[in-house]
């Protein structure tokens, strides 16, 4: 039996001379000494599973059960804190999905998005890669600067950003809506906020993503959420997103993109043209005839 959890990994098999006990091991000591704290780990460096513990299999019955007893994350991979341990996980589940594609037996539809999340800033502290933070840390004062301005909207707001000038955007009643691949640079001394993660790509061409994406927001907004929504730049998903949002509000054309160009106007040049492209307008008709 093969075991996957936050304190690591571990095979269990019947102990073949003792009925009674079962055999865990790990390729990783600590593994075990994380999993069961007070048992002897005997080390055996030329085996294929280096370390290794003999274990009542009431124990081992009673510790696994605590396990469900005590789970609380929503997501497995981010609950661990471990980068070793976390890039196994991520190996093994990706082979398994590659596997899973390949049944036959079973119809699948692709995932409306390739990352869909909720938690909060914590969570997104510990999914943010360094370049990332890094990329927020050495980004130039101009970049930094936000001159995003908060649109009262609906039961909430909403505001709009990118991931440079997101620290100075961030509000500690704000509810954060990512739609890039990473999350934002959040500071681990900032306000803990709930964070909502969608990730589909720019150019994605099926409708699906950006209409759930906007119905997520429109909800938040309707709830009283004060809403935080960016992607990389702040520009093609936010502005587009952002736009079909306010026209399920009741507003036209015009009215929207002057109230986004205003409220992000680091923006006022390029949004006239982007939210008059072919997508931006479908997604704008769609929102506005549905909550009409």
């Amino acid at each position: 039996m093969w075991v996957f959890l936050s304190g690591g990994f571990v095979s269990i098999v019947a102990h073949r001379d003792r009925p009674g006990d079962l055999m865990v091991r790990a390729r990783d000591p600590e593994h075990l000494r994380q999993i069961w704290p007070d048992a002897e780990v005997q080390l055996t460096p030329k085996a294929d599973y280096p370390a290794r513990i003999v274990v009542p299999r009431r124990v081992v019955r009673e510790r696994l059960a605590q396990e469900v007893d005590d789970l609380q994350y929503p997501n497995f991979k981010a609950s661990l804190t471990d980068d070793a341990y976390h890039d196994l996980c991520l190996d093994v589940w990706s082979t398994h999905a590659r596997w899973g594609v390949k049944l036959q037996h079973v119809k699948r539809e692709p995932p409306v998005f390739i990352t869909a999340f909720e938690g909060s800033s914590l969570d997104a502290l510990v999914r943010l890669p360094e370049k990332c933070k890094q990329q927020a840390d050495l980004a130039s004062p101009e970049e930094k600067t936000s001159r995003n301005l908060r649109m009262s909207v609906g039961g909430g707001s909403l505001t709009l950003c990118d991931l440079l000038d997101f620290r100075e955007t961030l509000r500690d009643d704000h509810t954060v809506v990512t739609l890039c691949r990473h999350p934002p640079a959040f500071l681990p001394e900032g306000p803990t906020v709930p964070w909502v993660h969608r990730y589909f790509r720019a150019y994605e061409q099926r409708i699906e993503p950006w209409l759930i994406a906007i119905e997520e927001v429109r909800c938040l907004i309707e709830e009283g959420r004060d809403v935080l929504l960016h992607c990389v730049h702040g520009r093609d998903r936010t502005g587009v997103v952002a736009y079909a949002v306010l026209r399920s509000f009741g507003y036209g054309h015009e009215e929207v993109v002057s109230q986004l160009c205003a409220h992000r106007p680091r923006m006022a040049e390029v949004w006239p043209q982007r939210l008059a492209e072919p997508k931006a307008i479908q997604l704008g008709s769609l929102s506005s005839s549905t909550y009409a």
